[in-house]
């Protein structure tokens, strides 16, 4: 008999191939994916934690369920973040997941359904996920992940206390993955991460040979790469380029910028400077005039003076990225910035991300 659930998705690319991963781990077992909540045996809530109106938007969605009869699953960065508003907003929850453990779905999700509550699965089970992976359905695009983990210790994000340390997929697990979604007829591939640039920094390899790979994997496919921090390529952003120049690559390049400031990078607790960033964006503008370059800000980070951020504003108008990314700075649990004193207030941030989204407009 079949198992009718229901999935809902929050947050980023890594976050969606994960939900891949869950309809293939629930596949085992019969499982049927629903649209409707209505029409499920069970609800999956795939959650973010990254920002606060994320965060609130979720929690708002687990009351609602809460004086419902279908049983709840929280799976995903929230329950590793917030895990205390997830009891208060779903005192009945029937399991609580977290992102490294998803793959037990398959034996939670039974128990759940005999009217077993309160389960709570947050460590790593230490099996690689991508085995479950399943691309979607009724779609040319897939995303697939190769790591999980960060080297960063950035004071503003939470996401490092989810995800921890990196973990990287094999370049045999990811090949075969990549391959198997080509001859299912996927047309652009996405390949994903917290960041890409920290690949195989735990089994003795690195982009430019996880790239080279999957290049050569025949078909009339194309690979986006995701995002990958400049301090972790400064050094073979040029390597990478070169594997680039093949058909199967999109030019697409996101490269975080967060502030056109050294004094705020530095109090972020990112590792590179503004003269770094530049130096990446202009090699691959050398090799690719034609590349979509992406990138990410955040405006009103404790301590941004007006003079940080018309630096910030400054770069922006010089490099001009087609793609920027603009996030108001907000408070995260356990974070080293949300306890500075030097917060600067709500009518300057909205400001900012006004005239900043204004210029990039």
């Amino acid at each position: 008999m079949a198992i009718n659930f229901y999935l809902e998705t929050f947050g980023c690319s890594l976050n969606s191939a994960d939900s891949d991963i869950i309809v293939g781990t629930l596949a085992r077992i019969n499982g049927n994916r629903v649209e409707s909540i209505d029409a499920a045996d069970i609800i999956i809530m795939n959650t973010c934690g990254v920002k606060e109106p994320t965060e609130d938007r979720i929690i708002s969605k687990l009351e609602q369920l809460s004086s419902g009869k279908t049983p709840v699953i929280v799976a995903g960065c929230l329950p590793k973040i917030s895990f205390a508003r997830i009891e208060t907003a779903l005192p009945d929850y029937a399991a609580i997941i977290g992102p490294q453990s998803i793959q037990s779905l398959s034996e939670v999700v039974p128990r759940v359904l005999k009217g077993e509550v309160g389960i709570v699965h947050l460590d790593s089970i230490g099996e690689s996920k991508l085995a479950w992976f399943e691309g979607p359905p009724n779609s040319v695009i897939c995303t697939i992940p190769i790591c999980e983990g960060c080297l960063g210790n950035c004071t503003y994000c939470a996401v490092k206390f989810a995800r921890g340390a990196v973990k990287s997929y094999s370049k045999r697990d990811i090949f075969d993955t990549v391959e198997r979604c080509v001859h299912s007829g996927y047309k652009e591939i996405r390949i994903t991460s917290q960041d890409l640039g920290t690949y195989g920094v735990d089994i003795d390899s690195n982009l430019v040979e996880m790239t080279t790979m999957i290049d050569k994997i025949d078909g009339e496919h194309r690979f986006r790469l995701g995002m990958f921090n400049p301090n972790l390529v400064v050094d073979s952003i040029s390597e990478l380029i070169q594997v680039m120049k093949s058909d199967h690559f999109f030019k697409f390049f996101h490269i975080p910028l967060q502030s056109g400031s050294n004094t705020i990078l530095q109090a972020m607790g990112r590792k590179y400077t503004v003269e770094e960033w530049e130096q990446i964006i202009g090699t691959v503008k050398q090799t690719f005039s034609d590349s979509t370059i992406a990138t990410d800000i955040i405006v009103g980070f404790p301590g941004e003076t007006d003079q940080d951020f018309e630096l910030t504003m400054d770069l922006i108008s010089k490099v001009r990225p087609p793609v920027v990314n603009i996030s108001k700075y907000g408070d995260r649990p356990g974070t080293e910035a949300s306890k500075a004193k030097n917060k600067v207030d709500t009518a300057a941030k909205k400001d900012r991300s006004r005239r900043l989204t204004k210029l990039v407009n």
